[in-house]
């Protein structure tokens, strides 16, 4: 079992280290050393100390030899999946610096560079930039940006570098922790105020800790202390100012705990300390546990918007509040799952989807469909791929989740029936009959150019999100498409760009290259008119696996994209001849499940499962703790097996305030500092379908789906 620590800070942007988020090794740093230098490692990773840090709860360790006939660097590499920080010149590259060694001099101290992919900086002495060089104690490390020379403007970091200076034959030890990029005009102001802890509430090992925070510019972090005794405190973690709260793990059940919280500048000098306040854990039977679940990903939700367009935000940038149209769609579903349980204000959800129509009714659009992306305080769409596009899917995603926010805030009240108007205006608005493929009267591309309206990107199909935005098109009232989609656009995927043909075995791409010649000459006799029209295949390719009938083929990506769907719709209710969805997407759930637990790697335990990374014998092996737990929505008992185990296993540091991290990396010991908003929605709204039906039952009785499902039933009883 991987070996979590205390509750850690999750990093700002621009913070290349703050702590270790396992135990004994810090997995984002690497070491290499050679000749007759050394570098003290595990697995070519630094050590981390969890008993002298800086800020709680852990530093790295740095022990160390540098011979004369050797050499050796360790890189802190930036660990933040979605996204690099860019540098700013007038910043400053800050750390704390503690020598343990006493015989070690400034000159032994490692010189400091920074990489940039493959570009590198020069490499700095960093004793002129110590603030009172001394041993057994942390001194502040604070180094101007403009003296890395050769640091490539807009480039993004990936790795602060520190090598070999001074040769000397003795081993030298060092401490090192909060390793950031500081702006120059960072608030001085004195944090003269005590800090506000609202409450403690316990569930399970968890306590969940909520505080008051001040618009003061100075302040930096909330820093917690924990008490067995009220007495004597302890430093157990800190977290960014972004957050309104947070979940400590404590080490035992029935006992009392006492907390206390204080502010943190930019200097980490201390405010005064809150009041302290009195909790006592206890044990969660199974419905308070998935509550608790549930609870901490919709809070995800709560926490992580634009306070502009309401829309979510993806991560923190300095010059720019980038957000996701698509993503948004799942924060909505999130925060009617909130506002359900109980744990997210009926008024709070409601201004936040009021805000996100505000801004999403003047948006710029092509035909109704928004682009994917949106900086959030100016309103410009922002081209992730070099040009002008209109998102097919990220706007279906979040237009379904609007209605089904219209049938939620039902009230008849003016803000909600306000609402409810808007929501209709937004979706009629969308001129679904003109996103259709070139020689198709029922075939939806994923993407239209701003630029050329005549561009073909890919078409929709398949078993994903093609689905949703299928149905919302042909339920359209202003707009509709053919009820022929249903069977050529949702049953075929695109051969030549589909992201699920690329992903698919060898032997259904021989299959495909037959289907492809087929097609060819079916349509040459014709018109040399369809010699630009997609080429597309029947998603049944039926094979057997595990036990299992697989009608759709040996698909390999992530079960999420057989999920993301089934969000919204209940698999039951499309009406199909050939396919029971339901029992189908029930298979594949089954054969993942069959194939993880023969593959087995770092857990013996059959309830962990839900691998999306395999790779060779020296490769990773991460499970994504959505797969398991948000196939509650068809198998209950195996998701709520897979969310348990992972709680008792790994819930220490992998389950937070915001839910399951984006990953657990069961070979390598290392866990994500990132979360996936697909994935906090999956768990989210899959347990509340599994639990509810809620959200099924609200999109089922959307009147323009509920309508266009009984047409296509229609259909289907008169081919029979």
């Amino acid at each position: 079992m991987v070996a979590f620590t205390e509750s850690k800070a999750d990093t700002y942007p621009e913070v290349i280290f703050d702590n270790s988020l396992v135990k004994g090794v810090y997995a984002k740093s690497r070491v290499e050393y050679e000749g007759s230098s050394w570098v003290e490692n595990l697995n070519n990773h630094l050590l981390v100390s969890d008993t002298l840090f800086f800020t709680p709860g852990n530093a790295l360790s740095l022990q160390y030899k540098s011979a004369e006939n050797g050499h050796w660097h360790v890189d802190l590499q930036y660990s933040r999946q979605k996204l690099n920080y860019q540098v700013n010149p007038s910043d400053f590259l800050v750390f704390q610096l503690f020598v343990k060694s006493e015989d070690t001099q400034d000159a032994d101290l490692p010189l400091i560079g920074i990489r940039q992919r493959e570009n590198e900086s020069d490499f700095l002495d960093i004793t002129p930039y110590i603030e009172d060089f001394g041993y057994n104690m942390w001194m502040r490390v604070k180094i101007p940006m403009s003296k890395f020379r050769n640091v490539m403007g807009k480039e993004p970091i990936t790795a602060v570098r520190m090598v070999q200076h001074r040769t000397s034959g003795k081993t030298h030890q060092l401490f090192i922790d909060q390793v950031e990029f500081l702006p120059r005009g960072a608030s001085q102001v004195k944090l003269s105020s005590p800090a506000i802890l609202s409450s403690a509430v316990a569930y399970d090992k968890q306590v969940h800790l909520q505080w008051q925070l001040p618009l003061t510019p100075s302040i930096r972090y909330i820093k917690i202390y924990r008490s067995e005794d009220g007495k004597n405190f302890t430093p157990v973690g800190i977290r960014p100012i972004s957050m309104q709260g947070c979940l400590d793990y404590v080490p035992d059940l029935n006992r009392t705990y006492f907390y206390k919280i204080a502010w943190i500048d930019y200097n980490y000098v201390e405010s005064p300390f809150s009041q302290i306040k009195e909790v006592k854990t206890k044990r969660l039977d199974e419905h308070e546990l998935l509550d608790l679940v549930q609870g901490a990903h919709v809070n995800y939700f709560l926490e992580n918007y634009d306070i502009n367009s309401g829309l979510y935000l993806p991560f923190g940038m300095k010059e720019r509040a980038l957000v996701s149209v698509k993503e948004s769609g799942n924060a909505i579903l999130s925060l009617i799952v909130g506002v359900e349980k109980g744990r997210v204000n009926r008024q709070v959800a409601l201004g936040r989807i009021g805000r996100m129509l505000s801004f999403l009714s003047k948006a710029q659009n092509r035909y109704g469909i928004f682009p994917a992306y949106f900086d959030g305080r100016t309103g410009l769409p922002d081209y992730r791929e070099g040009e002008p596009t209109y998102d097919v899917l990220a706007t279906s995603s979040v237009i379904e989740a609007l209605l089904v926010a219209r049938q939620y805030f039902s009230k008849e009240d003016e803000k909600e029936a306000s609402l409810r108007d808007n929501i209709t205006t937004l979706y009629e608005a969308i001129q679904w009959d003109r996103l259709l493929a070139e020689g198709y009267q029922d075939v939806l591309l994923e993407k239209v150019s701003g630029l050329d309206p005549s561009k073909q990107y890919p078409t929709l199909g398949g078993i994903n999100e093609s689905i949703n935005a299928y149905l919302l098109a042909m339920s359209s009232p202003s707009h509709p498409i053919p009820l022929s989609a249903y069977e050529n656009g949702i049953k075929n995927v695109d051969i030549r760009y589909s992201s699920a043909y690329n992903r698919m075995d060898s032997l259904a791409r021989d299959t495909i290259s037959m289907v492809k010649e087929s097609f060819r000459l079916a349509f040459n006799p014709f018109s040399n008119n369809f010699e630009g029209l997609a080429e597309r295949i029947s998603i049944l390719q039926d094979t057997s696996m595990y036990g299992e009938q697989l009608v759709f083929g040996n698909a390999k990506g992530s079960l999420l994209d057989f999920y993301k769907p089934f969000f919204t719709l209940n698999p039951s209710l499309l009406p199909d001849d050939k396919i029971s969805y339901e029992e189908a997407i029930r298979s594949y759930i089954k054969v993942r499940k069959r194939r993880d637990n023969e593959i087995g790697v770092g857990s013996t335990n059959s309830d962990i499962w839900g691998f999306y990374q395999l790779s060779d014998s020296i490769g990773s092996y991460r499970i994504n703790p959505a797969i398991g737990p948000a196939s509650m929505f068809l198998l209950p008992n195996e998701g709520k097996k897979s969310v348990f185990a992972l709680y008792e296993n790994y819930g220490e540091n992998f389950f937070t305030e915001y839910g399951f991290r984006a990953w657990l990396d069961l070979r390598d010991s290392d866990v994500s500092d990132e979360y996936f908003a697909t994935n906090q929605a999956a768990v989210a709204v899959g347990i509340e379908n599994a639990r509810t039906g809620l959200i099924w039952k609200l999109y089922g009785d959307i009147p323009e789906i509920k309508s266009l499902l009984g047409k296509l039933h229609t259909e289907r009883q008169k081919r029979n």
